[in-house]
């Protein structure tokens, strides 16, 4: 008797289970998809931060050594080698001053990396915190992005 009286409480708890564990499934693999998303950005920056970092240490080494044949030119009696090697040490410079400002701009980029992954799952802890307290959870902001996951249908 009391099996029949709660078997359509019971069917429906079933069902919302189902659908929760469905909708669960279907996030976990959007975040996933947009970890790898991510990743794939921050190997890319870190490639290029790794070639500037080389070409920072490579002009470094050339700067310095023709900041040395410069000094030894400059003891020469010769004018036009002084210029010639003060062109090319100073070209060099610039260059290494270049690849410096690279390797710091990309530095200051690697504070951005997975800031959309880290800002869902921050979203989605939120939710899953409401839920547990009982509230309902809160609707998407207006800056917020649209949600990713098609509405289930009953």
């Amino acid at each position: 008797m009391l099996a029949r009286l709660f078997a359509p409480q019971i069917d429906a708890l079933v069902e919302r289970l189902q659908r929760g564990v469905a909708l669960g499934v279907e996030v976990a693999a959007d975040r996933v998809a947009l970890a790898q998303l991510e990743w794939q950005d921050e190997k890319r920056r870190l490639a290029r931060l790794l070639v500037s970092l080389l070409a920072a240490v490579w002009l470094a080494g050339l700067a310095v050594t023709f900041l040395g044949a410069l000094v030894i030119i400059a003891c020469w009696d010769t004018p036009w080698r002084v210029g010639a090697a003060a062109g090319v040490a100073l070209a060099l410079c610039l260059g290494l001053a270049w690849a410096l400002a690279q390797v710091q701009r990309l530095l200051r980029q690697g504070e951005q990396s997975f800031v959309l992954l880290r800002r869902e799952l921050a979203a989605d802890l939120e939710t899953l915190r409401r839920l547990r307290e009982g509230e309902a959870p809160s609707a998407p902001q207006a800056g917020d992005a649209a949600p990713s996951t098609p509405p289930s249908h009953p």
